[in-house]
C-alpha cells in the first residue's frame, strides 16, 4: 500500500467525515484504502447533536440520552409532544468521536492522521491534498471543509445564522424532569429574529440549557449568557448553580445551492448542502447522504449523489419557510407554535425530517398562514 496515494481521502473528521469513514471501514471496502485528515485530535466535547430516530440507529451505543416525549412552549400555548414512532436522541460530540475513532482504529483500511489541510484540488488523474503532513493523492476526495467564499455566496440568498450558546449546569436542588426535555421554549424575548431555549435534562439536578437564535448576525457571548440566566431564574427559580461545560456555535441556514461536487471532490455535511435551510438540522441528512454515497460506490458508480426533482421538493419547502423567517413579518415563534398546534407531532417530525408523504404535506400547508407562505413560495419558485 502506498503511503501517499489512497482510493479515497476524507477531508475533515466532523460528523460528516467520520460518518462516511465508518461506512468505508466496512469489510465490503476492505480492498479500498481510505485516509481521514483533520487538524484536531477530536478529544473535546465541543458540540451536541440532537435528532429524532425510529428504533435503534448506527450510533445507538454512543447515545447519551433519549426521550419518548418532549415539551414545547410557544408564546401562548404549552404543549406535550409524544414522539412515537420516534425517540428524541442526544449525542454528545466526545461520545461520537470516541465511538467512531475506536471503530476506525480497529479497521484494516482506514488511516486517521492529524493534519492541517492547506489545499484540495483536482488533477488529471484524481485529487491532490496538501497538508501539514505532506501531500496525498486519491481517486476521489470527500470534503466537509466549508469555504468562506461559499458562505459569502450563501449570504446573497435568503440567509440566517442559527447561533447558540449552551451551559451544562448542576444544581443543589431537583428542578429538572429527566423524563421530558424542552424541545423549544419561545417564552424568551423575541428581540432579534427567532429566539428559543431548549433544555436537555440528564437528572433532576443536571441539564444542558441552550439559548438559540435564528438571525442575520451572531450575538456577543454576553447576550446569550444574560438570556440563559434570566430564563433559569424565571422558569426554574435558579440563581445559584455550577456551570460544568460551555458550548457555542453557529450554523448557516440558507437557500443557497451548495455545490454537490467539483470534479472528483465530493462535498459532504454543511459544505455539501446537508443542513436544512429551515431549522439547521444536519445530522440525520448526513447519515442518509453517507448511505447514498456508499451505495453508489458499491454499485461501481460515481459517489456524486443528486436528488431527483421529486426529492427536491423538501428543499423548496425549507426555502419557503426560511424566506418567511427572513422577511420577519410573521414571527418564527408564532409560526412554530401554529404548526405544532395544528398538526400531530408525528406528522411534524416526519415533515421536518424530509420523510413526509404528499398528503401530510398538504395538511401542513393548510395549517400555515396562507398569505405569507403563498407569497414566499411564489418567490422561491420564480
Amino acid at each position: 500500500m502506498s503511503d501517499t496515494h489512497f482510493d479515497y481521502i476524507i477531508a475533515g473528521a466532523g460528523a460528516a467525515g467520520l460518518s462516511l469513514a465508518l461506512r468505508l471501514a466496512d469489510p465490503a471496502f476492505a480492498h479500498k484504502q481510505v485516509l481521514l485528515l483533520d487538524r484536531s485530535s477530536k478529544r473535546e466535547n465541543d458540540r451536541t447533536w440532537c435528532f429524532w430516530e425510529k428504533g435503534e440507529g448506527p450510533f445507538e451505543s454512543a447515545i447519551f440520552k433519549q426521550w419518548s416525549e418532549v415539551s414545547f412552549f410557544g408564546p401562548k400555548q404549552p404543549m406535550s409532544l409524544l414522539m412515537a414512532p420516534y425517540n428524541y436522541k442526544m449525542l454528545r460530540g466526545l461520545d461520537f468521536y470516541e465511538f467512531s475513532l475506536q471503530k476506525l482504529q480497529a479497521s484494516s483500511n482506514v488511516v486517521v492522521r492529524k493534519a492541517e489541510i492547506y489545499d484540495l484540488h483536482n488533477t488529471e488523474t484524481g485529487v491532490e491534498v496538501s497538508s501539514s503532513e505532506g501531500s496525498f493523492t486519491a481517486d476521489w476526495a470527500f470534503s466537509s471543509l466549508l469555504d468562506n467564499e461559499e458562505i459569502h455566496a450563501a449570504k446573497k440568498s435568503d440567509f440566517l445564522w442559527q447561533h447558540f450558546l449552551g451551559w451544562q449546569i448542576k444544581t443543589d436542588k431537583p428542578v429538572f424532569n429527566p423524563a421530558k426535555p424542552i424541545y423549544m421554549d419561545f417564552r424568551v424575548p423575541q428581540t432579534d429574529g427567532s429566539c428559543f431555549v431548549y433544555v436537555l435534562p440528564f437528572s433532576p439536578f443536571e441539564a444542558l440549557v441552550e439559548y438559540t437564535v435564528f438571525s442575520a448576525e451572531v450575538w456577543d457571548k454576553t447576550l446569550y449568557e444574560a438570556g440563559i440566566r434570566a430564563y433559569l431564574q424565571q422558569y426554574f427559580g435558579l440563581s445559584d448553580y455550577q456551570i460544568l461545560h460551555v458550548e457555542q456555535g453557529r450554523i448557516p441556514m440558507s437557500s443557497h445551492k451548495f455545490p454537490v461536487n467539483e470534479g472528483k471532490i465530493v462535498f459532504v455535511g454543511t459544505a455539501g448542502g446537508q443542513t436544512k435551510a429551515s431549522t439547521g438540522y444536519t445530522f440525520t441528512n448526513i447519515q442518509r447522504h453517507s448511505d447514498a454515497i456508499v451505495a453508489r460506490l458499491m454499485q461501481g458508480k460515481s459517489p456524486v449523489v443528486r436528488k431527483s426533482p421529486w426529492e427536491s421538493r423538501y428543499a423548496k419547502y425549507d426555502h419557503t419557510l426560511l424566506r418567511v423567517l427572513v422577511q420577519g413579518d410573521y414571527r418564527g415563534a408564532d409560526l412554530f407554535e401554529r404548526l405544532f398546534m395544528r398538526n400531530p407531532a408525528a406528522r411534524m417530525f416526519d415533515f421536518l425530517d424530509d420523510q413526509s408523504h404528499f398528503g401530510q404535506e398538504l395538511l401542513i400547508m393548510n395549517s400555515v398562514p396562507r398569505l405569507h407562505f403563498a407569497q414566499a413560495f411564489f418567490k422561491v419558485l420564480f
